[in-house]
């Protein structure tokens, strides 16, 4: 009998799935295929978990390219991320990608469904969300395409488009005649126009073309200084 199929039964076996290390991540899965050679890749199949730096994902099967540090993953896939300010930021869909060494990575739904997500800065209640697909540079930038809503404690919104640069602190929204709404805040609005840009230091929002809402100050000496 040759070595090799046995080999195969043995790498393939629930025994070995249950945990393996990848590029200094833990993965655990039901099975495992480590397919060697010039295109080095393994396979991860049934109940996978995968940990590593503040990012937990869950899904039925994923496979891991070595070649270019590549993940991709499908089947009911649960994405946690906490970011180096505490803030936790969880979504489900049903395929995904992430490479490691330039940390750009998507997440998208299964046909006819939407991306779900929440945001929880930290000690705060979280913000809830969907869209048809969201992508991800890193830390630095998060991208809401296909259409996206939102809504939670802290204001709600939705357009066709949404990306938040988290170096500028910067949302802008687009297409489809983007929404926003801002709920707490010694000023709370309600605006629609064709581009919305809103900042978090200084805590400013800004609408160009046709734009149609309310602004309300709780203090009217903060309105004073507003008109001067």
């Amino acid at each position: 009998m040759s070595i090799l199929p046995l080999l195969a039964l043995v790498l393939s076996s629930p025994i070995a799935a249950q945990f393996t290390s990848v590029a200094g991540s833990v993965v655990r899965s039901k099975e495992w295929a480590n397919r060697r050679g010039a295109n080095k890749e393994e396979e991860f199949i049934g109940d996978v978990r995968y940990e590593s730096a503040g990012t937990r994902l869950t899904s039925g099967w994923a496979l891991f390219t070595h070649a270019n540090r590549t993940w991709q993953a499908r089947d009911a896939v649960f994405l946690r991320r906490t970011t180096a300010d505490g803030t936790v930021f969880e979504a489900r869909g049903q395929k995904a990608r992430h490479e490691e060494e330039s940390k750009q990575g998507f997440l998208e739904p299964a046909p006819g469904e939407h991306v779900l997500f929440t945001r929880t800065p930290p000690g705060l209640e979280p913000d809830h969300g969907e869209s048809g697909r969201v992508s991800w540079k890193g830390e630095s930038q998060v991208t809401f395409s296909s259409g996206v809503k939102v809504w939670g404690p802290r204001l709600e919104l939705a357009a066709d488009e949404a990306v938040y640069e988290k170096p500028l602190g910067r949302l802008t929204l687009n297409g489809g005649r983007p929404v926003l709404r801002k709920i707490e805040g010694e000023w709370t609005t309600a605006l629609k126009a064709d581009e919305i840009v809103a900042t978090e230091s200084p805590r400013r929002i800004e609408a160009r073309g046709g734009v149609k809402g309310w602004l309300i100050f709780k203090d009217r000496d903060k309105l004073k200084e507003f008109a001067k």
